[in-house]
């Protein structure tokens, strides 16, 4: 009767929002000239939107609009303008939508993402500035450190093992959030050499692919006390928050995936999600970046081929989606996995949405 009622009031916002919105697929780029570039799906009879930048996520501080829409794509360039920006975007007498970049524009952390945005079944959006994925946080420069200095970051969760960390030890600078140490995985056996660690890693995921299914499913499973720290963290208020291992794509992705989804976001903006990793660890401004990554994290004397680099970095559905099959058929629901496997009751899930999810 209660999941009969939660369903019932799910659809009931999800129609108001419906309603009340006139914009749907909202994205945010920023261009290395600068440029902000606004994409989005008008409804029609849509009228024209006005867009306000601020510093903040949840309230305007800025009396003029930057740039009025009347169609999309748009541009919008703020010379001058120091640290993050986020777009309110108001349609007369419709509700006002929030967005800014996905990707943070960090010199040292090309995969360090915000998991803001995203719609879920009842029509709310996750706040954004609340919740980072990212990879390891080691190359970060005094700029970048300059850039995250602005977004109020609590709480850092490292889900690297204590060898990673010795080797790839975080230097924080200025302001220090707290740092909770979750470790995700195994170490390496240190009788095997680097290279053949490596020549090991790719074989084995050759065998992966080829069977199309396991890889690091395993992970919500054997790990799930681990992820369940993280989440209770985020239901306690320690936000904004940053969650990461070294890549910042299966463990970090596993863990963002479960939030996500017990946020109730859709299975398919899940996965898209998950496949951001791959599209901007290998882009052309970050290639070399994430070479120079691999090379620290699984301790090579040179650096991997473009070849090695791409193969270990790519993202594939398949992945994530055997996951979620191995937490089916280990739980046999996700609500089951996030009661009995994460322990996060009823009452969490709903502080939960409450903190991180808006109209």
């Amino acid at each position: 009767m209660a999941s009969r009622a939660r369903l019932i009031f799910a659809l009931v916002l999800s129609a108001i929002g419906s309603a009340n919105s006139d914009i749907e697929n909202l994205t945010c780029e920023l261009a290395p000239s600068g440029v902000y570039r606004f994409n989005y799906v008008a409804s029609p009879g849509a009228v024209a939107v006005e867009v306000f930048a601020s510093s903040r996520p949840d309230r305007i501080n800025s009396a003029e609009p930057v740039l009025t829409i009347h169609h999309t794509p748009a541009e919008v360039s703020l010379p001058g303008r120091q640290g993050r920006v986020y777009f309110h975007l108001k349609p007369a007498g419709r509700a006002t939508r929030v967005v800014s970049v996905r990707r943070l524009p960090l010199e040292g952390a090309k995969n360090f993402r915000d998991l803001g945005g995203y719609r879920a079944s009842d029509g709310r959006y996750v706040r954004w500035g609340m919740v980072y994925r990212s990879n390891h946080l080691v190359h970060l420069t005094a700029g970048d450190y300059e850039y995250i200095g602005g977004l109020g970051i609590r709480l850092v969760c490292d889900l690297r093992t204590e060898r990673e960390k010795l080797r790839s030890p975080t230097l924080w600078m200025g302001h220090t959030p707290e740092f909770l140490s979750v470790p995700v995985g195994r170490d390496q056996d240190t009788t095997v050499t680097a290279e053949e660690s490596l020549k090991r890693r790719l074989a084995a995921m050759s065998v992966e692919d080829n069977h199309a299914s396991h890889g690091y499913d395993q992970y919500a499973i054997e790990y799930a006390p681990q992820y369940g720290i993280v989440l209770r963290r985020l239901v306690a208020g320690d936000l904004p928050a940053i969650v990461h291992c070294s890549g910042g794509k299966d463990r970090t992705g596993v863990f963002s995936a479960i939030l996500l989804t017990a946020l109730g976001i859709p299975r398919e903006t899940v996965i898209q999600d998950y496949l951001l990793t791959s599209r901007y660890a290998l882009a052309a401004d970050s290639l070399d970046r994430t070479a120079v990554d691999l090379k620290r994290i699984l301790g090579l004397p040179q650096l991997p081929a473009p070849l090695v680099v791409q193969a270990i970095m790519t993202t594939k559905p398949e992945k994530l989606e055997a996951t979620f099959d191995t937490i089916i058929s280990t739980f046999g629901s996700f609500d089951n996995y996030l009661r009995n496997g994460l322990q996060i009751s009823e009452a969490d899930l709903a502080v939960l949405r409450e903190r991180l999810l808006e109209p």
